[in-house]
C-alpha cells in the first residue's frame, strides 16, 4: 500500500506544480481510498476540486463539508488516500497551468449580450448555456516558482499585483454539451489570446479515454478572440466525428465565461490608468 512516508516528500509533492500528471506522485493509496469511500460516487468536477488546495481538501474530508465526503478515521493518511482517489478521477489544475504560479478564481455570470452571442452567432442551444461558471485566471508572478498560489477575489493587496503583463491565460472546466449524454467534462487551458493550449476530457466515471483525448488534442492551437464559427479539428475517426461540434461548442461557452472574467478584471483596475 502506497503511503506518504515523510514530511520532506510531502513538501516536494506540494511544489510539483509544473510536472505532468504521469510524473507527479500521488499522495496516498487510491485502492484504500476506494475502500474508504465505499459505495460513494467519485465526483468528476474539476472546478469544484481544483478550487481548494490539498491541505484544504484534507480538512474538508474530515468535516464532510463543501460537497466532500466525510472520512471518519483517526488516521489522517486515510484522508490522503481519498484525496488521491479524487485527484486520480479529475483533471488537475497544476497540469494545465501553462507555467503560471498564481491563480485568481472568479465565478462569472454571462450577461444578456454574451448569451445572445452564443445563441445567435455560435448557434448554441440555450439549453446548453450555463450562466454561471468558475474561471481560473493564471498569472506568472515568479518565474522561479513551481507551486500554485491562490489569490482570493477579495484580497485586494495581492490582487493589485495581477497586471495584464503577468497574465498567462485561463482554465475552464465544463461539461461537453451533446457528447455521449452530455456528462463528459472538458478541462480547457486557454492562453490570453484565446487559443487552446491543452484539452483533457474525462467521462462521468473519471476515466480519460485515450481515443477521446487523442481526438481532443487536435483542437490545440485552435480558437481566436471574438471567433464564433464552429472549430474544425480535422482528421477522421469515430471519436473525432462525435466530438468535433460538441467540443467546439464547449470551447465557445468557455470563451464567453473568460470574457466575463475580463470584464470584471477591467472594472477592478478601471481607476489605475
Amino acid at each position: 500500500m502506497k503511503r506518504v512516508i515523510s514530511s520532506a516528500w510531502l513538501a516536494m509533492a506540494f511544489l510539483a506544480g509544473a510536472v505532468h500528471a504521469e510524473d507527479r506522485p500521488l499522495l496516498g493509496d487510491v485502492v484504500n481510498g476506494e475502500r474508504l469511500l465505499g459505495k460513494g460516487t467519485v465526483r468528476v468536477d474539476g472546478a469544484w476540486l481544483n478550487a481548494s488546495s490539498d491541505e484544504q481538501i484534507i480538512g474538508k474530508l474530515e468535516k464532510g463539508s463543501e460537497g466532500f465526503p466525510q472520512i471518519e478515521s483517526d488516521n489522517v493518511l486515510d484522508r490522503w488516500d481519498v484525496l488521491a482517489l479524487l485527484r486520480a478521477k479529475n483533471a488537475d489544475l497544476r497540469d494545465l497551468a501553462m507555467g503560471a504560479d498564481t491563480v485568481l478564481l472568479m465565478t462569472t455570470k454571462l450577461d444578456e449580450n454574451a448569451e445572445k452571442r452564443l445563441t445567435e452567432q455560435a448557434k448554441i442551444s440555450s439549453a446548453s448555456i450555463e450562466s454561471e461558471r468558475r474561471v481560473f485566471g493564471l498569472y506568472e508572478m515568479d518565474p522561479k516558482s513551481s507551486a500554485l498560489t491562490f489569490v482570493a477575489e477579495k484580497d485586494n493587496k495581492k490582487r493589485d499585483k495581477l497586471k495584464k503583463n503577468t497574465k498567462v491565460g485561463y482554465v475552464v472546466f465544463l461539461k461537453i454539451p451533446g457528447f455521449r449524454g452530455g456528462d463528459h467534462e472538458a478541462a480547457l487551458a486557454i492562453d490570453k489570446d484565446m487559443r487552446i493550449q491543452q484539452v483533457a476530457i474525462r467521462g462521468p466515471d473519471g476515466v480519460a479515454a485515450v481515443d477521446v483525448n487523442q481526438a481532443a488534442a487536435r483542437f490545440v492551437g485552435k480558437g481566436a478572440r471574438g471567433q464564433y464559427a464552429a472549430l474544425k479539428a480535422g482528421g477522421a475517426g469515430k471519436a473525432i466525428g462525435e466530438l468535433e461540434r460538441p467540443l467546439s461548442d464547449a470551447v465557445l461557452l468557455a470563451a464567453e465565461a473568460v470574457y466575463m472574467f475580463e470584464v470584471i478584471e477591467r472594472d477592478y483596475f478601471a481607476f489605475d490608468d
